[in-house]
C-alpha cells in the first residue's frame, strides 16, 4: 500500500508540471507501456496529449526515490522525474544528488529530473523542481497517442 504523502504529492507535482507544459493531460497512478514494476505516479502528456510524455515516480524519502532511477532509465519517454519529501535525504543521498551522475544514462543524452515535495502551512503540500529534467532522445508519440485513446485524464484542459 502506498504512503499517504506519496499519494497526496501527486497533486502538487501535477500543479508544478502544469506551470511548465502547454495544455498537458495529467494522469495519476497509470501503467505506462514498456515500463516494469508497477504504475507511474504522475504522467503528463504535453500539448493536449500529442506532445512529450513526462513520467514521475514519487517516494516519501530520497533514498527510495533514487532507488527508482534505474527503472526510469529503462523507460520510453523523453522526460523522466523522481520526487521525494524534502528533508528526507541522508548524507549519501545528498552527495549522490550533488554529483548528479546517477541521473544521467550511461550511453545517451538526457537527465532524470528531481522534484522536492514540501510541507507548507495548513498541512498542504507543494512541489519544487530541484534538478530540471533534460530530454532523452526517446520519442514516445506513438505510445502517447495509444495511451490517450484508451485512458481518461485526471486533469485535462484541451479538446476532447
Amino acid at each position: 500500500m502506498r504512503d499517504r504523502i506519496e499519494l497526496r504529492a501527486q497533486n502538487p507535482v501535477a500543479r508544478c508540471l502544469l506551470g511548465q507544459l502547454i495544455v498537458p493531460r495529467i494522469y495519476y497512478q497509470v501503467d505506462w507501456p514498456q515500463i516494469a514494476d508497477g504504475p507511474i505516479d504522475v504522467l503528463a502528456i504535453d500539448r493536449d496529449g500529442v506532445g512529450e510524455a513526462h513520467l514521475v515516480d514519487i517516494r516519501r524519502n530520497a533514498p527510495d526515490a533514487l532507488a527508482r532511477i534505474a527503472r526510469l532509465h529503462k523507460a520510453r519517454a523523453p522526460f523522466r522525474w523522481v520526487a521525494f519529501l524534502k528533508g528526507t535525504e541522508d548524507e549519501t543521498t545528498v552527495a549522490t544528488l550533488n554529483a548528479q551522475e546517477i541521473l544521467y544514462p550511461a550511453d545517451t543524452a538526457g537527465r532524470i529530473g528531481v522534484f522536492e515535495i514540501v510541507e507548507i502551512a495548513g498541512g498542504d503540500l507543494g512541489a519544487n523542481i530541484r534538478i530540471k529534467a533534460e530530454r532523452f532522445p526517446t520519442p514516445s508519440y506513438d505510445l502517447a497517442a495509444a495511451f490517450i485513446a484508451s485512458h481518461q485524464a485526471t486533469i485535462q484542459f484541451g479538446g476532447a
